[in-house]
């Protein structure tokens, strides 16, 4: 039988200035691409052999070959005598999502890490440019309604405003109670109710529809108890499953490009999802939003239940996603990084370190707090 070829689902076509691009969002390679070229793409929407996408574009079999030839190598058809590339099949697991879902998924995979002094220039540079936008909106002119001072005191509002991001950390375990707390609050499931379709687990954040897609796994460096090691969380049955031994600090480095500092904290929580969860639940790309903004929920209850157990916690999103996935064997579609979180003990005398040396100096509002 000839071998037939068929146009991968995963492409999206756009001008940039005046080229044309085709980015494949599965393989996350793009490419130049010559109108011929894109006219055999479109011809190849089913299966076709070289003789019939010879006829279909008027070329000589030749011609088509050659065309098929610079298409495959890329990945941009799909081929009768291969199977499916293992990531053709994951992006297919979020099918009713794409294109837009999961174009803007693989474009946001990976990003281009600036070291601090570079960061630093570009950032200077941006403000010759034009001025920083101003960081919180005003309506001028609009009738305004002036609200008593709010009312602080008591746990809740000591932990919301004592929680900061750590850079430093002090070089003693955390106690294995308050990383079992800390996980249990954040990412824990805390009940469990009963549907038709199965059962669906409670946690301390929102979940649409209960999907809770997010996991987390750990990495231990200084924990009383638990020994050095990478670990997913059970979250219903609260305990660290054991992926694999060992000291992984220099692996934590990889994992946060120009953020190596985050690697001396006692343990790092790498925050996932489980994209099919809510693909199963909701058939359409909005949903895609719901995962990352549980990831916010879930990070901001993790950083909190740090800070009142007297740790010291940070959140990134600068990462490597394709380090960390590789790490955790999970296929970056399916399941795929989101956050990243950690605490250490906090430094001797430091009452906040945000910096990885030195210190910043902040100002109350007065609107809100006393001077």
């Amino acid at each position: 039988m000839k071998v037939r070829y068929r146009r991968s689902p995963f492409l999206v076509g756009y001008w940039r200035g005046t080229r044309l691009l085709v980015y494949n969002y599965a393989s996350g390679r793009v490419i130049k691409i010559h109108p011929e070229l894109w006219a055999a793409l479109d011809a190849c929407g089913t299966w076709r052999t070289v003789d019939d996408l010879g006829k279909r574009l008027a070329v000589s079999p030749l011609r088509a070959r050659h065309f098929i030839r610079l298409l495959a190598i890329h990945g941009f058809l799909q081929s009768s005598d291969r199977a499916p590339h293992p990531r053709d099949v994951a992006m297919s697991a979020l099918e009713t999502w794409n294109p837009a879902a999961g174009f803007f998924h693989a474009v946001s995979r990976q990003g281009k890490f600036l070291s601090p002094a570079a960061a630093k220039q570009m950032t200077r540079q941006r403000a010759r440019e034009r001025p920083m936008p101003h960081p919180v909106k005003r309506l001028r002119g609009a009738p305004t309604v002036r609200l008593p001072k709010p009312e602080f005191g008591g746990d809740f509002s000591d932990v919301l405003l004592k929680r900061r991001t750590w850079r430093r950390f002090g070089s003693g375990p955390v106690a294995s109670a308050d990383l079992a707390t800390t996980l249990a609050l954040a990412v824990g499931v805390q009940q469990w109710v009963s549907t038709e379709f199965g059962r669906l687990p409670l946690k301390t954040s929102p979940s649409g529809g209960a999907r809770h897609p997010i996991e987390a796994y750990v990495c231990v460096r200084r924990v009383t108890g638990v020994r050095p090691g990478l670990y997913h969380y059970a979250a219903d049955a609260h305990a660290l499953e054991r992926i694999r031994g060992g000291d992984l600090s220099s692996r934590l480095r990889v994992w946060m490009p120009h953020s190596g500092y985050f690697a001396k904290a006692a343990f790092v929580v790498v925050l996932t999802a489980v994209l099919e969860r809510q693909v199963w639940r909701y058939p359409y790309a909005r949903a895609y939003r719901a995962a990352l903004a549980e990831a916010g929920h879930v990070c901001q209850t993790f950083c909190l239940a740090a800070t009142w157990r007297g740790l010291a916690p940070f959140c990134l999103m600068g990462l490597d996603d394709a380090a960390i996935e590789q790490d955790l064997g999970i296929d970056g579609v399916r399941e795929t990084v989101l956050y990243v979180a950690g605490a250490g003990t906090r430094p001797r005398g430091a009452v906040w370190a945000p910096r990885p040396t030195g210190t910043l100096s902040a100002k109350a509002n007065p609107h809100l707090r006393p001077a």
